[in-house]
């Protein structure tokens, strides 16, 4: 066993100060500071790479470089010690110019969601306030006059900002804190914004989801999407100022999954450059992931060069123009799980795990089961054979179009999202070099075997042709019908296994709400097999969950819907929805229809990803 000391590995760590400050493991990409700040010309930069490749790490570093000490401006000392080892400070040129002389505006937005706009605008408002109360100690300064400090105020009192008819403020949130800080420090801001398109993504799945949820609701509107748009154009306005004007940036760099396009929020602004897993700017290509190189060198560094190929065969194969890229969430998992295994001399427990799969998903993808064709069937079996597939390219996708179901719209967004990785050899440059605008035809590939189990499990089981899923919806219609309890459990059952994720149904609506809008989902596929279907519709003395007929009117169900998170409640729950069903008179309209032979009453408790199915034949 080696008698070295191994730093500790930045396992889930996205703070760059604290990493530095706990002298965690550090693959040193300070020489992209000058790459950014000092050589590229734009004024806005938006790199979208796949969730947990270090983009809010990278984030985090620029603002630790960057910012200005508020309790000694212009002193860098703290940024010297926290860069110390690092290769920026061999530039002291560079550092003397930017290092601690800079203010910065940072804020992140991964964790804005809800399940309305409400609650979404109440999210978002509360990630302003978190950057806001950051330049409280502004409040003091004898260079503001008094309303710029009242609009400070605003800003870092929450109860103000949380109420909706305050958002004006909020959609000014930037523009303010820049312009207040220029007069502070005679500077212009440099403005950092992390997971910018979180938002939008939650927002317009929310709405879909909605959608089923109160389909029956004639005075409900699906508008999250459309009110985050109008919200977060206000918000980035400031990136449509001129260096002239009062509160302008210095310049911009954000971070996302997508680039949206149609009504986009970045309409208007100038000298806008975006960097994609497609694009060819070599001065950029390694800033965001682990290159060939560091990876190699950090199995070094643990005493795991010996595993380089098995850490390449599962995690490289991305390749982000003229680099190889490893996914470091992967690799610094690796590292964790087996170099301490290694050392002990307990080589058949080092073991290349998935990691990237349970760290992330996207809901949008399983919103296509059912609309691919038999050619997009053939595509996926194609990449599981190792083939490179062709098709659109959709740089510019808008979370709010995914619900159309263009399968180029499905590619691209696997390539976006981390599942598909862009054939460089086969895809031509001249496709490269479109304008935004136009799609491109492009080449992809499955990009190493952690995404190939990905593929395997997770969307090839889903989306192939093979798994007939409305056969499955339709078997689960027609043991409602019946009354057949056993195989609408067994149905049940497997679809919540396939389909469902624990962190799916961590809102903060009832978890019935979650588990509603999934039975609504399945019903919109069999729609041949039943009539009258609704959802929270009025029936006897209330509202019950669904109801719908079938077999030509003659079989009428009611079902009542609960969920728990603990599992020994499922009976009781059980038991009240049937009594629910019975005291509230549900079934009273269809008793009157003598055309109706059989009505069936239905418990469905849910749990976690676990069901139970109660039923009772009331006619």
């Amino acid at each position: 066993m080696s008698n070295k000391q191994f730093l500790e590995l930045p396992y889930g760590k996205d703070d760059f100060t604290k990493l530095r400050e706990q002298n965690c493991y550090f693959v040193d990409k300070t020489p992209y500071i000058k790459q950014v700040f000092g050589v590229d010309a734009s004024d806005v930069l938006l790199f979208t790479r796949p969730r947990r490749f270090g983009k809010t790490l990278l984030i985090s570093m620029f603002d630790s470089f960057l910012k200005i000490n508020p309790e000694k401006p212009f002193d860098n000392s703290k940024q010297l010690e926290l860069f110390k080892g690092t290769k920026i400070l061999e530039d002291k040129e560079f550092c003397d110019k930017f290092m601690g002389q800079c203010p910065v505006i940072t804020i992140t937005l991964k964790k804005v969601d809800g399940t309305n706009f409400k609650e979404f605008y109440e999210s978002f408002a509360s990630a302003v306030y978190a950057v806001a109360l950051r330049y409280s100690y502004l409040k003091y300064s004898d260079k503001l006059d008094k309303s710029d400090k009242e609009e400070l105020e605003h800003l870092t009192t929450k109860s103000f900002l949380l109420k909706i008819e305050n958002q004006q403020t909020v959609k000014d949130a930037l523009s303010t804190l820049s312009r207040l800080l220029y007069k502070e420090y005679g500077r212009r801001a440099i403005l950092l914004i992390d997971e910018y398109d979180v938002p939008l993504a939650a927002a317009s799945y929310r709405d879909r989801v909605n959608k089923v949820l109160y389909k029956n609701r004639h005075d409900f509107v699906a508008d999250c999407h459309d009110k985050m748009v109008a919200l977060m154009k206000g918000f980035f306005d400031l990136l449509k100022t001129t260096p002239g004007d009062e509160g302008a940036i210095s310049k911009a760099v954000i971070t996302g999954c997508l680039k949206v396009a149609k009504n986009s929020i970045f309409t208007g602004v100038n000298n806008f450059n975006v960097n994609t897993v497609t694009s060819q700017n070599m001065n950029l290509t390694g800033i965001i992931g682990f290159t060939k190189d560091e990876t190699y060198q950090i199995l070094k560094d643990y005493e795991m060069d010996d595993y380089a190929t098995d850490v390449k065969n599962n995690y490289d194969g991305y390749k982000f123009c003229d680099k190889e890229i490893f996914c470091p969430w992967d690799v610094i998992n690796y590292l964790a799980e087996n170099y301490q295994n290694n050392l002990n001399g307990h080589k058949t427990l080092v073991k290349a795990n998935n990691y990237w799969a349970n760290s992330t998903s996207s809901p949008a993808l399983y919103e296509y089961l059912g609309f691919l064709t038999d050619n997009d069937n053939q595509k996926m079996q194609n990449l599981v054979d190792a083939k490179s597939i062709k098709f659109e390219l959709n740089e510019s996708m808008n979370y709010d179009t995914l619900s159309e179901h263009n399968s180029n719209d499905f590619w691209s967004l696997l390539l976006h999202t981390g599942y598909l990785t862009l054939d460089w050899e086969q895809t031509k440059k001249e496709e490269l070099k479109k304008d935004g605008k136009t799609n491109k035809d492009v080449f992809a590939r499955i990009p190493n075997l952690e995404i190939l189990g990905c593929f395997n499990n997770n969307i090839k089981e889903k989306f192939s042709s093979d798994f007939k899923v409305l056969n499955l919806h339709n078997k689960f219609v027609n043991a409602l019908s019946c009354g057949n309890q056993k195989e609408i459990y067994d149905v049940l059952f497997d679809m919540l296994q396939k389909y469902v994720s624990i962190r799916d149904t961590a809102t903060k609506a009832p978890h019935e709400n979650y588990y509603h809008g999934f039975i609504n989902g399945i019903f919109t596929s069999c729609e041949k097999l039943v009539s009258e279907y609704h959802s929270n519709y009025e029936s006897g003395n209330g509202y019950p969950d669904i109801t719908f007929k079938a077999e030509r009117n003659t079989k009428a169900v009611i079902i009542e819907i609960k969920a728990t998170s603990n599992e020994v409640d499922m009976d009781e729950l059980a038991a009240k929805a049937l009594s629910q069903i019975e005291e509230m008179n549900y079934a009273q309209p269809f008793f009157k229809q003598s055309k109706i032979t059989e009505i069936y009453a239905y418990g469905l408790v849910f749990c976690k990803k676990d069901c139970l199915v109660v039923c009772k034949k009331l006619k």
